[in-house]
């Protein structure tokens, strides 16, 4: 059985793929807090720079922090075929969200879904402090969190097909495992290529991905070492509060 510090994000080999199964239902929100707080804004474990791009289409300057160079290359991939007035306002950077140091205090720091793979406490109470370091005195930190009581102990999943711009047809699938006495939820995922026929034609990817499962008083309590307090507290990226049943809990924070 491999330990918490032995997971992590699964996305090596599967960059090209990866905003192809993720929801932008959370990219309003983002924008709304970003039109209150201003530039500069900064979007930690960005992946391919799925929000990021956005946040710079509607004229946001963006530091983007990645730690996978699988993800990395596909966001400079992303930002080179892009407008020159888009890409000139997001500047990229390879780090660890745990330890990392820039130059610039920020208006605005977004973590999107990806807390959980800082996998230990320690790793968790270091990525707030970094962020917390980061932040300008007003500035404001949006935390994404899925709740620990509610992630199911095992489920499985196919996702609909979806194509590429060259036609090749992904197909992704997998399983989630949630232990909730280490506190690890293991996921296995299998990336299919097939011809846009549907006849298989591609290669097949197999990645593990893990993240921390993180209760609440458990994301309080790391708050509150950081040095960080809650201003308000979502159950969705709609804006409604969030109460015991909410998927999601997201946390607005301030120094």
């Amino acid at each position: 059985m491999r330990t918490k510090n032995e997971l992590g994000p699964g996305y090596e080999g599967i960059a090209e793929y990866y905003n192809y199964f993720t929801g932008n239902d959370d990219i309003p929100l983002y924008l709304k807090y970003a039109r209150q707080q201003g530039s500069p804004v900064l979007d930690v474990a960005a992946g391919t720079g799925r929000v990021s791009f956005v946040l710079a289409q509607a004229g946001f300057a963006v530091t983007a922090l990645e730690n996978s160079p699988s993800m990395l290359a596909e966001f400079r991939r992303r930002q080179s075929a892009m407008p020159e007035a888009t890409a000139s306002l997001v500047d990229v950077v390879a780090g660890d969200m745990s330890d990392f140091s820039l130059a610039r205090r920020y208006s605005l720091v977004i973590i999107p879904g990806s807390f959980g793979h800082a996998m230990t406490s320690e790793k968790q109470i270091s990525t707030l402090k970094c962020i917390r370091n980061h932040m300008k005195r007003d500035a404001m930190f949006i935390l994404d969190l899925y709740p620990g009581a509610l992630i199911p102990e095992r489920s499985s999943f196919s996702d609909s097909p979806v194509q590429l711009p060259d036609g090749r047809i992904i197909i992704r699938s997998g399983t989630v495992s949630c232990d909730t006495v280490r506190q690890v939820l293991t996921a296995e995922l299998t990336y299919r290529e097939c011809s846009p026929n549907g006849t298989a034609a591609g290669r097949e990817v197999h990645v593990t991905s893990g993240a921390a499962v993180i209760f609440n008083r458990e994301a309080d309590l790391l708050v509150r070492i950081a040095g960080l307090h809650v201003v308000a507290e979502l159950g969705g990226f709609d804006g409604k509060p969030y109460d015991p049943d909410s998927s999601r809990r997201i946390l607005i924070l301030r120094k």
